[in-house]
């Protein structure tokens, strides 16, 4: 593992499982109905590379499927076979919704890049990252979540003395929802 990660060793564990819960439903925070519904993208423009078996499209990019939604300025698809094997959304920031379940409040991210790499089974959140759900989140220069190891990554960014540093807020509500449920 890269050393621009921190140990889960550096969290209280109470804290570091109530952020992995933001993560608790399978398939990158969808709901199982999710991959039933079409997706769905508007853009300003949208060029397909046979060749290349890439698709992008520019300018206020809009991709939806259930309760997925993507917003970007850019937005490219790498396709193997008919499956897409990459997908990469670049905004300042980019932003990702999605309702992990019917009971939870929907997850928030944002980042300057947006990947999933489904090779790696990964969500790759870099520049800017941040992860919001029901008042907790995680933020810092790039959170990986690796999706059939339900396991988060996050890396801190970068100041003054070149130490990274990954900032995670839980408000007290989630703290005594959880203290409950132990």
């Amino acid at each position: 593992m890269s050393e621009r990660y921190m140990s889960s060793s550096t969290f209280a564990l109470s804290p570091w499982l109530l952020l992995l819960s933001l993560w608790s439903a399978p398939a990158a925070w969808a709901l199982d109905s999710d991959k039933e519904h079409p997706i769905e993208i508007t853009a300003d423009s949208a060029i397909r590379d046979e060749i290349a078996g890439e698709t992008r499209y520019e300018g206020n990019v809009v991709l939806t499927q259930g309760s997925l939604k993507i917003t970007a300025d850019q937005l490219s698809i790498s396709h193997r076979e008919k499956d897409a094997d990459r997908i990469v959304a670049i905004g300042r920031p980019a932003t990702l919704v999605q309702q992990p379940s019917p009971d939870q409040g929907p997850v928030d991210a944002s980042a300057n890049r947006i990947e999933y790499i489904r090779a790696e089974d990964l969500v790759r959140l870099r520049d800017d990252a941040r992860v919001a759900q029901s008042g907790s989140t995680l933020s810092g220069e790039q959170i990986d979540y690796l999706l059939t190891q339900r396991r988060v990554l996050a890396a801190g960014t970068t100041g003054d003395q070149g130490q990274g540093r990954v900032q995670v807020v839980i408000p007290p509500e989630n703290l005594r929802t959880t203290d409950r449920d132990d």
